[in-house]
């Protein structure tokens, strides 16, 4: 999945970063090492919760996964960043914004082959069994800005973990995606229709087979050059854009 977003961002990047596993150029900005972090701490809690342990009992546990993270991503000792951190993952355990009552996967990693026979796959933060028809996926955001219900409902990377998950629980009639905002002690979830999801998978099947076919890859310059850690090399930085 990401490596299909990714050659429909710029094919240059997707061969430096999936084809070539090129080392970046630059250092990965601190707010995404904050948010690999965050995921650990989330992590360590949901995986205690799906062994049956009151998630407002996990707060300890998270909260060591988040310094452990913090330090393996080189984020900045600074205490009142630290603090802040602590205190939202602390906040989001003890609130339960999810209502996470049967978590049936953690970190789960989904896998199978579309109509045309290409492998997709994908991990999902936290996998929700709701009752004997229903099961939610959770895409933990560490952002302030949340996104509409209409952009979710389109949205490819939960449009394809639903058809993943459908694959592995054919019992799920019912799909929700929702994203989980622990700045903003908030959730917003929809309902992932079987059309739209069946477009989306189409979509990325066809993306995936040109760049199956790409021999060149030539970069396609955008506003999100700013956060390629491969700009350094890429000849459309170099020749200003051309």
């Amino acid at each position: 999945m990401s490596g299909c977003n990714e050659y429909d961002r710029c094919p240059r990047r997707y061969r430096y970063g999936y084809l070539d596993r090129a080392p970046h150029d630059r250092p990965t900005p601190a707010a995404w090492r904050h948010g690999i972090a965050v995921h650990a701490a989330l992590e360590a809690a949901y995986r205690d919760r799906m062994l049956g342990r009151p998630l407002a009992d996990t707060v300890p546990e998270a909260l060591t996964a988040l310094g452990e993270a913090w330090t393996a991503e080189g984020l900045p000792e600074d205490p009142a960043w630290i603090r802040r951190t602590e205190a939202m993952v602390r906040r989001t355990l003890t609130d339960d914004p999810i209502a996470a009552d049967t978590v049936i996967g953690v970190e789960e990693r989904f896998a199978a082959d579309s109509a045309t026979g290409r492998p997709f796959a994908g991990v999902a933060d936290v996998v929700i069994r709701r009752d004997d028809h229903t099961i939610e996926i959770v895409d933990h955001k560490v952002s302030r800005s949340p996104r509409s219900p209409a952009t979710l409902l389109s949205d490819r990377q939960l449009n394809l973990y639903g058809w993943l998950a459908r694959q592995r629980w054919p019992w799920a009639t019912r799909v929700l995606a929702t994203h989980h905002y622990p700045p903003l002690g908030r959730t917003v979830t929809v309902e992932l229709e079987d059309a739209t999801t069946s477009e989306v998978v189409g979509e990325l099947d066809a993306i995936a087979a040109r760049a199956d076919a790409d021999t060149e890859f030539r970069p396609r310059p955008s506003r999100e050059c700013e956060t390629c850690p491969w700009i350094d090399r890429c000849p459309a930085h170099a020749t200003g854009g051309e």
